[in-house]
């Protein structure tokens, strides 16, 4: 979905199935500053992103600002192998040609390689201190990652995936950094997408005495649904956009 200054944008798609972007009513327009919000669905909508971006070039010289929560390709942030492409360095090139005055960004997979990469680049990381406090719970971080991410404490309670060393297939985790009690955890990372670490984490947990065990990832994907997630008990899942019923 793309908005401007807040209202939605539809594009009209032609029998080639290529797209334009025009007739915007004046109201959307702002003379001095205009914000694109660009909450992605697919690839195709960064043309008429791109679009858009034009039609403020020649109707305006105004500041022009990308809202862009949920940074496509952040997870393609390395080349894997000679047969697979580094996603993010592609999409940043395209992305930088458009000359945003500001992208901001919600929760970036990789916080360093995104501010390499993307020009003029904000990011926010959430703040999930209120959430703690409304479930009672202690924070846990899924890995390493995640708790640098948020800037948990040394002695923050974290895991480490256990994968079988042939085929890198999680099959378990260990908790590190503390002690599980008879308490509730709820655990914080930026994506979820299938969700096997997360159930891995919440299986965990359980087995070691945790009384409840919540999620919350900043963009969810739910690739495989949230009945998987609920089974391993999970009670009850946040993204950035609240809660997921």
């Amino acid at each position: 979905m793309i908005k401007l200054n807040g209202h939605i944008i539809t594009p009209t798609v032609f029998p080639d199935k290529t797209s334009q972007v025009w007739k915007i009513p004046e109201p959307y327009f702002g003379p001095k500053l205009n914000v694109i919000t660009w909450e992605f669905e697919n690839e195709g909508e960064f043309m008429q992103v791109a679009q858009l971006r034009d039609l403020l070039a020649i109707r305006f010289f105004s500041k022009v600002i990308l809202e862009l929560p949920y940074l496509p390709y952040a997870r393609q942030d390395k080349e894997i192998t000679n047969e697979s492409t580094f996603a993010l360095y592609p999409f940043a090139l395209l992305l930088n040609s458009l000359r945003f005055n500001e992208i901001r960004i919600v929760d970036p997979h990789n916080l360093k390689l995104t501010s390499h990469l993307i020009n003029n680049v904000t990011y926010t990381i959430p703040n999930v201190s209120l959430l703690l406090k409304k479930l009672k719970a202690q924070p846990v971080y899924p890995d390493l990652g995640a708790a640098k991410r948020y800037n948990a404490p040394l002695t923050a309670l974290r895991c480490e995936k256990v994968r079988e060393p042939l085929t890198g297939v999680i099959t378990g985790v260990r908790v590190v950094g503390g002690k599980v009690q008879k308490k509730s955890y709820l655990i914080i990372d930026d994506i979820c997408d299938g969700g096997r670490t997360f159930i891995e984490v919440a299986k965990k947990l359980y087995n070691l005495g945790a009384k409840e065990v919540h999620l919350y990832i900043s963009h969810g994907i739910f690739s495989k649904g949230l009945e998987p997630l609920r089974e391993a008990g999970i009670k009850r899942i946040f993204t950035r956009k609240g809660e997921v019923k």
